[in-house]
């Protein structure tokens, strides 16, 4: 069993991570797990949404503009999308936004604040989706 696992995966060369460059609305799918998305909203707001949980799935989202036109709402269409996006600015107020305890958000917004390098990471366990990340400034990255 281990040795067909590694026969199998043995002559792989190109572990380069996928990359999707997003401008506009899109809902992500299973296939593009394990994607790094490069987000840019020169052309105004829009929305992800992300697919049903499913076990094992996992996105990471790249912030490619600094101050962003629009705002990119990340939508899990029910409040099942846990953890908190760290802010690199310290200060005692609006820091870490996410969801508190057993309440769950729909949906993190990377707002007009964003910085050009925050991300965010997204991992689903089949019930939920984790979130985890880092922004520059106060409120760039919100949750509702």
């Amino acid at each position: 069993m281990r040795a067909d696992y590694l026969n199998e995966n043995s002559g792989k060369s190109n572990l380069d991570a996928k990359v999707v460059n997003l401008t506009a609305a899109a809902t992500l799918t299973a296939d593009q797990s394990g994607s790094c998305f490069f987000l840019d909203s020169a052309g105004g707001a829009y929305e992800i949404t992300l697919p049903s949980v499913s076990v094992g799935l996992q996105y990471k989202l790249f912030v490619v503009e600094d101050t962003p036109t629009g705002a990119i709402t990340i939508a899990a269409g029910s409040a099942i999308m846990y953890g908190r996006v760290l802010e690199g600015e310290v200060d005692t107020t609006e820091d870490a936004n996410g969801s508190a305890g057993a309440t769950g958000k729909s949906n993190f917004i990377i707002g007009t604040g964003a910085s050009q390098g925050d991300w965010m990471s997204l991992v689903s366990d089949g019930i939920s989706w984790y979130v985890s990340g880092v922004s520059a400034l106060d409120n760039s990255i919100t949750a509702s």
